[in-house]
């Protein structure tokens, strides 16, 4: 009675990820593809590709630390927490718990016997605003470096005469 069903997860690859991370993936690989084909200049090129990879990557493979949720699961709950009804509520606060607190769901062993594995086991990514800082750092390097490698020291050095 109340009992909510545990989450289960779609079926995994062989690689360990669902069509929902390979979506993703492919999409953010896709466009970086794209941006690379671009007229744009070379060092921006490098550094949004890198974004959009790195964005999609922490997008599929992100879980919420607390929860275990993904992206979308995680927002969607914060949108329908914003956008349900408040009511004031007085008098709760003397509710017993303890009939429930010994239950087990009855299909718990059901799904511990039939869940897929795969081959390789992906860890997921921590889904937090330092993962976020995590991507953008890999974009601002990859765009020292290229731009180091293809000459813009050289120039740096030319302007200010140390050469």
């Amino acid at each position: 009675m109340g009992l909510v069903p545990p989450r289960i997860e779609p079926p995994k690859t062989i690689i360990g990820v669902g069509t929902r991370e390979l979506v993703i993936l492919g999409t953010g690989l896709m466009l970086s593809v794209l941006i690379i084909l671009s007229g744009l200049a070379l060092v921006l090129k490098v550094g949004l590709a890198a974004l959009i990879v790195g964005l999609a990557a922490l997008l599929a493979l992100g879980r919420a630390p607390a929860t275990g949720k993904t992206f979308d699961e995680y927002f969607l709950d914060i949108y329908h927490f914003h956008k349900r009804d408040r009511f004031m509520q007085r008098g709760v606060g003397d509710v017993d718990e303890e009939p429930f607190a010994h239950q087990q769901p009855p299909f718990e062993d059901a799904l511990t016997s039939n869940t897929p594995t795969s081959l390789i086991q992906i860890r997921p990514l921590p889904l937090s605003l330092n993962s976020v800082a995590a991507v953008l750092s890999v974009c601002f390097l990859a765009m020292l470096i290229f731009w180091l490698f293809f000459g813009g020291l050289q120039e740096f050095l030319l302007r200010f005469g140390i050469q």
